[in-house]
């Protein structure tokens, strides 16, 4: 799709009030948009979250679970 010089120049102006948060208060804001979780996770808590309570509801699961082989137990400790 070809578009005028026009719209291009108007989508170039757009695209410099679109580089995301300048401010403290901005970055704050966002920073968990991309946060990852399972596996591909780079820590087991979000921020805020208390690490006592993740124990007990992994201890929880584990014993309504009763995993019986390797495989169970891994996948019951995921994120441990």
């Amino acid at each position: 799709m070809i578009i005028s010089d026009r719209q291009q120049e108007a989508n170039r102006q757009n695209a410099r009030h679109s580089t995301g948060p300048n401010t403290a208060e901005g970055k704050a804001s966002v920073r968990l948009n991309a946060l990852k979780y399972g596996l591909r996770a780079r820590s087991l808590l979000i921020p805020g979250e208390n690490p006592e309570d993740y124990k007990q509801l992994w201890a929880d699961l584990e014993a309504e679970w009763q995993p019986q082989t390797r495989t169970e137990r891994v996948l019951n400790r995921v994120g441990d």
